[in-house]
This record gives C-alpha cells, structure tokens and sequence, in this order.
C-alpha cells in the first residue's frame, strides 16, 4: 500500500509545477497512459467548466504519479479497464443518489476501510472536498467528480506492472493549489 507520505510528497512536488512542467505531464501522460488522459479529455466535453477540469487533470495527475511509485509499478491502462471501472463507479453512485446522506457517507467510510490503496483515495476525497473562494468547485458536480477520479485509480490499480512472485505492492495523500490549474488549464 502506498503511504500518506509518499501521497504527500508527490502532491507537493506536483504543485511546485511551472508551466513547462505541466505541459511535460501532459505529454507524458499521453505516451504513458493513453487512455486514462483521453478518458479525463473527454470529461471536459460536460459539465464541467474549465475551472472544475484543472482541478480534475491535477488531482489525476497527482493520482498517477504516486501510483508509479508503487513497487509493482504501473503498466498502460487499456481502454476496457477505464470503462469497466466506470461502468462501476457509476453503478455505485446510481445506488446510493437515492440512499441518505448517512447511508453514503457509511458507505465511503466503508470503502476506505476495504480499498487496495485508501490513502490515495483519501487524497481525491479531501482533495475535491477542499474550497477555493477564487475559483470554487460547483458542489453539484463534486460526486461526479469523485467518481471520475476513482475510475482513473481504478483503473491504474488493476493494471500493475507484471511483479515477480511474492512482490508486494506500496503507499498515497494530499491537494493542489489554485495555482496549478490555472497554469495547466
């Protein structure tokens, strides 16, 4: 399991970003991870603003660069990986929109209790859940954004590098600042 000192750390380092960087992040997204960044692309067709996609691609990319850092390491999502486990994500999400907010919010506890890296998913939940007073989050589009988030995790966490047998896997944690998305956006 990956630490929430290694989340911490990538976070940090991510959010020191320029400009370049970030286009260098995209960029090796794109040869590293095709379909995850064509998947997070295609968010920013609906309904999510400008704004809402800077947050998403930084937390994403946070969320990839700490599972790199995993001992099994990562290999390319294909593409069937992102739609099952969006196809997942969103059967969960239609189950509990008409569950209460108690019934949801036992239900995540539940999920960070049983998830194969709850430190990494801990950062997208805090992450999302953080205010901006310059640029806020529309709260209407937060789940969505939950879970188009943890489809990307998902997904990274069923496509591990083959390991020799008896490897374990390792640790993840943290936010961006407001400047990055407007750099990177």
């Amino acid at each position: 399991m990956i630490s929430e000192e290694v989340v911490t750390q990538t976070w940090q380092r991510i959010a020191r970003s320029s400009p370049q960087d970030v286009q260098r992040y995209m960029t090796q997204m794109s040869q590293e991870q095709p379909a995850i960044l064509t998947y997070l692309l295609t968010l920013s067709d609906d309904p999510f603003n400008r704004n809402e996609m800077g947050y998403i691609l930084f937390i994403a990319t946070v969320v990839w660069q700490t599972m790199k850092q995993s001992p099994q390491g990562l290999r390319p999502v294909p593409i069937e990986a992102v739609a099952q486990a969006d196809e997942a994500n969103f059967a969960f999400l239609e189950r509990f929109l008409s569950a209460g907010e108690m019934e949801f919010d036992a239900a995540v506890v539940k999920m960070l209790e049983e998830y194969p890296e709850p430190e990494v998913l801990r950062y997208i939940i805090e992450a999302l859940m953080e205010e901006d007073e310059e640029e806020p989050f529309r709260d209407e589009y937060r789940g969505l954004a939950f879970v188009c988030l943890k489809t990307v995790l998902d997904a990274l966490i069923a496509s591990p590098a083959p390991t020799a047998p008896g490897e374990a896997r390792s640790g993840a944690r943290r936010h961006r600042p407001s400047s990055w998305r407007r750099q990177g956006s």
